[in-house]
C-alpha cells in the first residue's frame, strides 16, 4: 500500500515538472542576483510571462534569450522580447535587441540599465514549428546602494584618514 502511494507520488510529480518545463511563464526569483527562464516545446505562436519584483532600484546588468534547434525541420522564431510594468504591460520599458530572422538559432540581448522598484514582466514572443525547438535566457540584476550606503562608506574613510592622521603625528 505505501510502496503504491509513493510511486503515485513520485508519478505526480515528474508530470508537474515536466509539464512546467514545456510551458514557458511563471515567476522569477531574482534574489540571489540573477534567473534562467525557458521552454522545451512550443506549438505554433506562443506568448509566455514571467513576473518579477524589485525591492529597490536595481542594475539590471544582463539579460538573454537564445533559441536552439536539433533538427532541419525545427525552427523557433522570437518577434519580440521584452521588459514591461506589470501595471501597464502594453508598454515596453526594455526591449531585447537580437536577430529577427527565421535562423534556425537566435539570440537576443539586453542591454546593462537601471529599472525602478516594483512589479514588472518579462514577456517572450514567438512562433515554433511543428518539430518544436525550444529556448532559455537568463536575466540578472545587481542592487544599486542607497545614498545613506555612501554617506556611511566616506564617513568611515574620514574616520580611518584622522586616525591614521593622528598616529603619524604621535609617532
Amino acid at each position: 500500500m505505501k510502496l503504491k502511494a509513493i510511486l503515485t507520488a513520485s508519478a505526480l510529480a515528474v508530470a508537474s515538472l515536466s509539464s512546467f518545463a514545456d510551458t514557458g511563464g511563471g515567476p522569477l526569483d531574482l534574489s540571489l542576483g540573477n534567473a534562467s527562464f525557458g521552454r522545451d516545446s512550443a506549438s505554433g505562436s506562443f506568448v509566455d510571462t514571467y513576473s518579477f519584483t524589485l525591492a529597490g532600484v536595481s542594475y539590471i546588468t544582463s539579460g538573454t534569450a537564445s533559441s536552439a534547434s536539433s533538427g532541419a525541420a525545427q525552427d523557433l522564431d522570437f518577434s519580440s522580447v521584452f521588459i514591461t510594468t506589470a501595471a501597464d504591460p502594453g508598454t515596453a520599458v526594455l526591449t531585447f535587441d537580437g536577430n529577427l530572422g527565421n535562423d534556425a538559432n537566435e539570440f537576443y540581448s539586453l542591454s546593462p540599465t537601471l529599472l525602478t522598484a516594483g512589479d514588472y514582466l518579462l514577456i517572450v514572443k514567438g512562433i515554433n514549428t511543428p518539430d518544436m525547438a525550444s529556448y532559455d535566457g537568463t536575466l540578472a540584476v545587481a542592487a544599486v546602494p542607497e545614498p545613506e550606503t555612501y554617506a556611511l562608506m566616506l564617513a568611515g574613510f574620514g574616520a580611518m584618514g584622522f586616525m591614521a592622521r593622528r598616529r603619524k603625528r604621535k609617532s
